[in-house]
């Protein structure tokens, strides 16, 4: 997770530090759109944000369905527990006893 987080940390400043030089070297640079020319210094770092916030809804996504997985897990678990806990006390035996014989033999 460490190796994560540096990634993030090295890949976030890379882009802003292009913005920066976009900005100082470059701020004529820009994109036509049906909204007007949208400079370049500002649309690379936001669709870089706009990257992170989705990937980080998948995680999310992601993380609550392992939840759930786990959730449904645990209850399969608690009910054969339950079922164990039910043929204990009904004392099935697997193999007879026979009243007139000892156990140890």
């Amino acid at each position: 997770m460490a190796l994560v987080n540096w990634l993030l940390l090295v890949s976030g400043l890379l882009v802003a530090s292009t913005g920066l030089y976009l900005y100082g070297t470059y701020p004529f640079l820009a994109l036509p759109t049906p909204w007007g020319p949208w400079p370049l210094y500002l649309l690379l770092p936001g669709a870089f944000l706009l990257g992170l916030g989705v990937g980080g809804l998948y995680a999310l996504g992601l993380a609550w369905a392992g939840r759930r997985e786990r959730a449904a897990a645990w209850r399969r678990v608690r009910a054969l527990e339950r079922e164990v806990a039910e043929l204990k006390k009904a004392r099935i035996e697997e193999i007879p006893r026979i009243p007139d014989r000892d156990l140890e033999a």
